[in-house]
């Protein structure tokens, strides 16, 4: 099986801080170029700094993962247009391919 060089679709996953969630689902429904739709999960982060004794007892911070999948093409103005409506949000962004099988 020989693996493609260009993948069309990409997952865009952003984990952020719970608290920015209302104002990340808002940028990114306000996408102008077509209608976004994506699922959004609470996690618990345990690899970021802790900032307050909660976090320092409890171990981990309440995080957001949220995943559009996208054409591949489109990640970086998706990104661009997240930055200009949220410029100092602390966004951590993954891109992964999708794998089409050739059975599906």
């Amino acid at each position: 099986m020989s693996l493609p060089q260009h993948f069309e679709q990409c997952i865009f996953r952003l984990q952020f801080d719970s608290d920015i969630y209302d104002g990340v689902t808002d940028a990114l429904l306000s996408y102008a170029h077509r209608e976004l739709t994506f699922v959004a999960l609470p996690v618990q982060a345990h690899t970021y700094p802790l900032e307050n004794i909660t976090e320092q007892v409890s171990g981990y911070k309440d995080k957001t993962l949220l995943e559009v999948t996208i054409q591949c093409d489109e990640a970086q103005a998706i990104y661009q247009h997240l930055r200009s409506e949220l410029p100092s949000a602390n966004l951590q962004l993954q891109l992964m391919p999708l794998l089409t099988p050739q059975w599906l």
